[in-house]
């Protein structure tokens, strides 16, 4: 449209521009271009005018005069120097092929199973921050036998004071809840970060260098998957302890070979695409190569990954908490009043005879907070997998 609206113009002003110097018998410059001016100014109105007429037979709350009047004021430039919207266009097309992929990228995140991810996430997060202002009692009253907890019934139902009911010392759940999603998250995050980053640089330096050195560190890894991960965790606490860091460094060490397998999985595949042979060909390091090109590009499928193994923390903390009351081992403090443990607190009613039929809210809270966690970071990973397996496909 441009091409053919810039040959109009010229064409019309060179005529216009001719038949002016036949008729003032003069040829000057000065009459050429204002020919030029004159007969593209009358030639694009023209076209703009008729444009604009159609344009408003479609929809418009305006009179057709009126939408004609808006539409030659905002091509004032357009019709007084023909061609001056050219690069214009080719502006909006830039604009257009820059902005656009974005926006599709965007839409891609529009979908249902995405924004409940992120949103219960972002929940669960807030209550983390907020515990203080959101628990309708303090922390050591959730955790410590103060006069809250004396002289009250154990198991009392749901009722004004305690919206939740309380539990078999008689604390009150709700806070218990409030006050337990901090120490969770901080937990499955922290020991999925840590794993995250030195699995990637395992799996980043066997993917790339074949051979006995990628042997030898899938084999560890290998035998670390061997083992399942609530018996290698209680194995290493009856040897370091059960404190909150050591059970983050044992979590880190779990989930460090299903970093390292994807990661040489990506890089495998990745090492062997033409621009790395080009890079090679370049003169490249291997190390700029590998740590430059190769593992940003393969840093998507780590990030599925990691939401994946969140909720593999967030549920082997809970089956830790169970377990350490019932089997009477004294191995993970959940118990202990700086932090709290849903899995703990399930525990102690499945194991009170009778309770659970007598008191099923102090097990179906628990049990509810830690469904919504998990729920909301592997609806966070399918959402993000599915976008992933997008984009592969439109490659």
């Amino acid at each position: 449209m441009k091409h053919i609206l810039q040959i109009l113009a010229l064409l019309c002003g060179s005529i216009f521009a001719l038949a002016l110097a036949l008729i003032f018998n003069f040829f000057g410059y000065e009459h050429i271009f204002f020919g030029f001016i004159l007969v593209g100014f009358g030639s694009v109105l023209f076209l703009i005018i008729s444009y604009g007429l159609w344009r408003t037979r479609e929809k418009s709350k305006l009179s057709d005069i009126k939408k004609v009047i808006l539409w030659v004021i905002h091509n004032l430039k357009f019709l007084f120097i023909p061609g001056s919207k050219l690069d214009d266009l080719d502006e909006r097309k830039r604009l257009h092929e820059l902005i656009y992929p974005k926006l599709n990228r965007l839409h891609r995140y529009k979908s249902a199973l995405f924004i409940i991810g992120i949103s219960t996430i972002f929940l669960l997060c807030s209550i983390a921050v907020f515990q203080h202002w959101l628990s309708p009692y303090t922390f050591i009253e959730a955790t410590t036998y103060s006069g809250l907890n004396i002289d009250i019934e154990w198991y009392y139902p749901p009722r004004p004071g305690h919206p939740l009911g309380q539990t078999f010392y008689g604390y009150d759940i709700l806070a218990r809840l409030i006050f337990g999603t901090r120490p969770v998250l901080l937990f499955a995050l922290t020991a999925t970060f840590i794993s995250s980053l030195i699995g990637i640089l395992i799996g980043a330096i066997s993917g790339y260098y074949e051979g006995w050195v990628s042997a030898i560190i899938m084999r560890i890894m290998d035998l670390i998957l061997s083992f399942p991960g609530i018996i290698f965790a209680i194995i290493f606490m009856v040897i370091w302890g059960s404190d909150f860091v050591t059970l983050i460094i044992i979590y880190s060490i779990i989930g460090i070979p299903y970093f390292a397998r994807i990661m040489k999985s990506n890089v495998t595949k990745e090492k062997v695409l033409p621009y790395i042979n080009a890079g090679k060909v370049a003169g490249a390091k291997n190390f700029r190569l590998l740590f430059r090109h190769i593992l940003p590009n393969c840093l998507q499928s780590v990030i599925i990954g990691s939401s994946y193994n969140i909720c593999r923390n967030i549920l082997g903390l809970a089956v830790l908490g169970f377990l350490r009351y019932s089997g009477n081992w004294h191995l993970v403090s959940v118990n202990d009043i700086e932090w709290i443990e849903w899995g703990y607190d399930i525990s102690i009613v499945l194991l009170a005879s009778g309770r659970f039929g007598y008191a099923p809210w102090s097990v179906f809270y628990p049990s509810l907070m830690i469904l919504i966690a998990v729920i909301g970071f592997l609806l966070l990973g399918d959402s993000l997998s599915d976008i992933h397996l997008l984009k592969q496909e439109k490659l």
